[in-house]
């Protein structure tokens, strides 16, 4: 008991003896591991959140051009629309056999900056947003009718704004909110929809035709679509993808959702890359800081050393109370380390959903994450090896011999 609470005694010594270095390369330490962290798994968190937010739909039908832009605009209620569809497309699409539902969106107009999408409210009583949870509208509200000025506003434009059943609103023409671009149609809120953690929350729905019909749309707007939400059923898909991408030139059906989404975050891997690399690199730089500290610790502590020897200390005793001091420090590291993937997870989770919608989950703890904590406490440890190797070779004679 005396031999443990010696050793944790000198090793704390060691630590406060230079107690600003120890805190440096704790805190590198902990800026590489939770830079490294960070960069991993907000990526890793951030493609999941988005494939899980696609609401429910596995294709998206739209205007000829990018898949991408056609999924982030229907979807994500992110990017401009790519152009609209005739409103034949989507009865079309709608009667394909194994179209098992089909919803149009109509874009164009905001309120305060939050975009009003149009759509028909059977969306709201028929899809499954979630296998087996269909959308709920909060207690005293309701849908919007399909032949009236109402509006449904998610639930994070309705917190955002301030909104509440019975206020009335006026659109703003165009995706940008500009007070001189006012529409005259007044829309009242009938409904503020739960929250659902994907897109859904982040816009104001009205009925399609207000978006067709609205003052100051160019007539065509009234028989046509932005998009048409599509879910599948069997391998729907593969007869869909052929007749709209590789023999129509009319319009561009997104399916899947998933790949699409994946192929767009495989475009940022060098940008992970280069964020690991740093992580890497700071990392090292924290390993030749413990290092230091230590060296320098084992040369003013060499006297100390000798006098341990002379009262009966072993050498492995000396060189666990340097390695101690590394563990201590690369521990104070992995625990930092920590606190900041934390920090940069939470502030990524409130600009993703502040520009997309999409809630992101965080404060996750996987074994990935423990396995770089081991990792982190091998690194100090190694770093510490040198200065423990020293330790082993102390001589007590010439170390205790007075200093001229």
């Amino acid at each position: 008991m005396n031999r443990n609470r010696s050793f944790l005694l000198l090793c704390f010594r060691g630590v406060r003896q230079f107690g600003f270095s120890s805190f440096v390369a704790s805190l590198t330490i902990a800026m590489a591991g939770g830079l490294f962290l960070g960069t991993w798994k907000i990526k890793e968190g951030t493609q999941k959140a988005f494939s899980l937010s696609a609401s429910g739909f596995d294709g998206v039908l739209g205007a000829r051009g990018s898949k991408l832009q056609l999924i982030l605009n229907a979807v994500f209620h992110m990017e401009a629309s790519p152009g609209n569809l005739d409103w034949k497309q989507y009865e079309m699409i709608k009667k394909t056999p194994g179209v098992k539902e089909a919803y149009p969106l109509a874009v164009g107009d905001n309120f305060k900056g939050y975009r009003l999408v149009g759509t028909e409210s059977s969306l709201f009583k028929e899809h499954e947003w979630k296998e087996g949870i269909k959308y709920q509208v909060q207690s005293g509200g309701r849908l919007f009718s399909d032949s009236k000025r109402e509006a449904l506003v998610g639930n994070f434009v309705a917190q955002k704004l301030g909104l509440k059943i019975g206020d009335l609103f006026h659109p703003y023409h165009g995706l940008t909110f500009r007070e001189e671009s006012k529409h005259k149609e007044i829309y009242v809120v009938v409904g503020i929809l739960e929250a659902t953690g994907t897109p859904a929350d982040k816009v104001i729905w009205i009925p399609i035709k207000g978006i067709q019909m609205m003052e100051g749309h160019d007539s065509e707007y009234a028989s046509s679509v932005s998009a048409v939400l599509v879910k599948l059923r069997g391998a729907a898909g593969f007869a869909l993808e052929m007749k709209y991408n590789k023999q129509g030139n009319q319009a561009t059906f997104a399916w899947p959702i998933a790949a699409t989404l994946a192929e767009f975050f495989d475009r940022l891997v060098w940008f992970e890359r280069v964020l690991e690399w740093i992580a890497y690199l700071v990392g090292c730089v924290a390993g030749l800081i413990v290092l230091a500290v230590l060296r320098n610790s084992m040369n003013e502590r060499k006297r100390e050393f000798a006098i341990l020897r002379c009262l009966g200390a072993s050498r492995g005793f000396v060189t666990q109370v340097v390695l101690g001091q590394s563990f201590i420090i690369s521990l104070a590291g992995a625990i930092g380390s920590l606190l900041v993937y934390f920090i940069m997870n939470g502030i990524a989770s409130y600009f993703i959903r502040e520009q997309t919608g999409v809630l992101l989950s965080p404060f996750t703890l996987d074994l990935a994450v423990f396995y770089v904590f081991g990792a982190i406490i091998l690194l100090g440890l190694a770093s510490g090896l040198p200065s423990a190797l020293l330790a082993y070779r102390v001589e007590i004679s010439q170390n205790l011999r007075q200093s001229a």
